[in-house]
């Protein structure tokens, strides 16, 4: 019955109505993709404009995931070879279901029903010359994923490939080792790079976010993949713990903690789970951020008059003052040169933006409409703050150009707070609660669209921080 389909759409394919339909499927990439010749044809590449506002979606198929044959037999994904027992089964499901969510994510690709797929698993390969490209073009497919996996006993081992359809050439290839406990990473590492040869920027599919959750009365510093899978708490001290915060290295977490009595701020190591003392002076120690080169922490702590800015270097245990005046001074976020901090403060009479250098000076006013303004985020290119404002309808999510200008509402519903940047400046997580439902924590694209919530199992969930990418 295979050999009778395959031979069946062969020959759709020499028919005209066919040949019209190819014509046309080959024109459709350049609403969205530039194809860019290096030396020959066979080493043209495919680049997403990640700056069209309204680019075609491009319609990408994924394969089911395969058996790969052991070592020194000719290494190949056969429908029908070994693995076929339920963890093997399990793991290919984990890995085609994460291929499928960070795809989804993108917003740059139209996923393909597999049920409308004519090239069978076990008649063919994972290398090119194993491809029936005119049995993907037939259901207008234009990029093309195939993959396998194999395990030997707690070692797993990933291979995908990338294909342009179109021009029958391949387009990316890469083996992947890890532990039968990280399917989900192996699977997120090749969205990663998937990403990187498309449009030229690192995906975000391998980093995690960090949160706050409550359960039995105490809120506790929790991480997990950016799509809300593989949670791990941090602390477990039964106090009330938040503001959490990467270093960039993503190897420890700054968090606010009241487990001495009093708000003091901690820095904890991921691995070995040490815990030291950034700042436990007497009256309020709070939001503290590190410095985009990891050398300092700018927070905030009680000073002569009220709550002040500070800047503590690695080692020093003399912090440098940089505000002091009557108002309350907050949230200090760095500029991603590492030259300026945005911060609240009510100098004004009301919560607003401002802006200091990181050594201190004249503080200028980045925001003047709105009574309530809080929770400023610094994008990862340095133009852009996004903050959250305090109006009749809620709390929202709005970002604004670090000059002031440019001022935009990314919400309308609910409240939205503690926005925070993924580290390629695409989308921005936040927490969020509406018509009386538990909060939440949702992902926006930079625009404004896309709107998805997370789904974390473990209750409510608050003052999220997306992870800088891995160094």
């Amino acid at each position: 019955m295979v050999l009778q389909k395959i031979k069946t759409l062969h020959a759709m394919l020499r028919s005209g109505a066919a040949i019209r339909r190819y014509k046309k499927i080959w024109l459709l990439p350049l609403l969205l993709v530039i194809v860019t010749t290096m030396a020959t044809a066979a080493n043209a590449k495919v680049y997403i404009d990640i700056d069209s506002p309204s680019g075609k979606l491009l319609p990408l198929a994924i394969q089911r995931i395969a058996d790969l044959k052991p070592p020194g037999k000719n290494i190949n994904p056969i429908g029908t070879a070994a693995l076929e027992d339920a963890a093997a089964y399990k793991l290919k499901y984990i890995i085609l279901d994460t291929l499928k969510g960070d795809i989804e994510f993108s917003g740059f690709f139209e996923l393909l029903n597999q049920d409308a797929f004519i090239e069978e698993l076990a008649d063919s390969g994972l290398t090119r010359k194993e491809t029936d490209f005119s049995l993907w073009r037939i259901i207008d497919t234009e990029l093309l994923i195939k993959g396998g996996i194999r395990l030997d006993g707690e070692k797993l081992t990933a291979e995908f490939r990338l294909f342009d359809t179109t021009r029958e050439t391949e387009l990316l290839a890469k083996r992947y080792v890890g532990s039968k406990d990280s399917p989900r990473l192996l699977a997120h590492r090749f969205a990663d790079d998937l990403i990187k040869k498309l449009t030229g920027k690192k995906g975000i599919y391998s980093t995690k976010i960090a949160f706050i959750s409550g359960i039995g009365g105490s809120k506790e510093v929790y991480l997990a993949d950016y799509d809300g899978h593989n949670i791990r708490q941090v602390t477990s001290n039964g106090s009330i713990n938040i503001s959490p915060r990467w270093s960039p290295d993503r190897r420890k977490i700054l968090y606010t903690s009241y487990m001495t009595g009093h708000p003091s701020i901690f820095e904890q190591e991921l691995i070995t789970g040490r815990i030291s003392v950034v700042s436990d002076k007497k009256g309020s120690n709070i939001g503290g951020r590190w410095s985009p080169d990891g050398t300092s922490i700018a927070y905030t702590a009680t000073g002569k008059h009220s709550p002040e800015l500070y800047v503590k270097k690695n080692g020093s245990r003399r912090p440098k003052q940089l505000t002091n005046n009557y108002s309350i001074d907050v949230s200090p976020v760095w500029s991603p040169d590492g030259k300026h901090l945005a911060f609240v403060s009510d100098r004004a009479g009301n919560p607003h933006i401002y802006m200091i250098k990181s050594t201190g000076g004249k503080v200028r006013r980045v925001t003047y409409k709105g009574k309530y303004n809080t929770d400023p985020d610094f994008s990862p290119d340095g133009r852009t703050i996004a903050f959250t404002r305090l109006d009749k309808t809620g709390t929202n999510v709005w970002t604004i150009r670090s000059d002031g200008s440019g001022l935009k509402q990314l919400t309308f519903e609910g409240n939205n707070q503690s926005p925070s940047w993924s580290p390629d400046g695409r989308y921005l997580v936040f927490s969020r609660q509406w018509a009386g439902k538990v909060q939440r924590l949702y992902i926006i694209r930079q625009d404004g669209s896309g709107m998805k919530r997370i789904k974390i199992k473990i209750g409510k969930t608050s003052a999220p921080s997306w992870s800088p990418y891995r160094r």
